[in-house]
């Protein structure tokens, strides 16, 4: 994709936190730049002008607050984009089969159940006629 370059400046600390993201995310300070750019620019007037007042407030629990109110927006934007994008597969597999909340809690746990392992079956051996977990009992002990 074409591209044009710009700079900006930042305090120490933000820095620091691009450059740790970027390591983390295997990704160029740039794009971690560019990123945040490309969301901040697409935000509303009222949305900068709020970001404004609140940088001028200085107030750590008010930002952190207004952080955790975004995440929050963010990450249920992207579970309904998920659960519109798997919908799809959800009625060509099951049809309408879930109905309601219970139906689809049922099928859940069906898929996520740990399945039982397998009961060995216990032999006999011919000269004692006891099974072989009796004939050699396991010790308590633990080494």
């Amino acid at each position: 994709m074409a591209g044009k370059t710009i700079s900006a400046y930042t305090d120490e600390e933000t820095a620091r936190l691009v450059g740790q993201l970027a390591k983390v995310e295997h990704r160029t300070p740039s794009q971690i730049a560019a990123a945040a750019l490309g969301f901040y620019v697409r935000l509303p007037p009222q949305a900068h002008a709020a970001l404004r007042e609140l940088a001028a407030m200085d107030s750590p629990e008010d930002m952190n607050l207004m952080l955790r109110e975004v995440t929050r927006a963010i990450n249920r934007s992207a579970y309904d984009a998920a659960l519109r994008t798997a919908a799809p597969q959800v009625r060509e597999k099951y049809g309408d089969t879930l109905r309601t909340e219970e139906d689809i809690e049922a099928e859940a746990v069906r898929l996520t159940a740990r399945r039982p392992p397998e009961v060995r079956r216990r032999t006999v051996h011919p000269s004692t006629r006891v099974a072989d977990s009796e004939a050699r009992p396991r010790s308590r002990r633990r080494r």
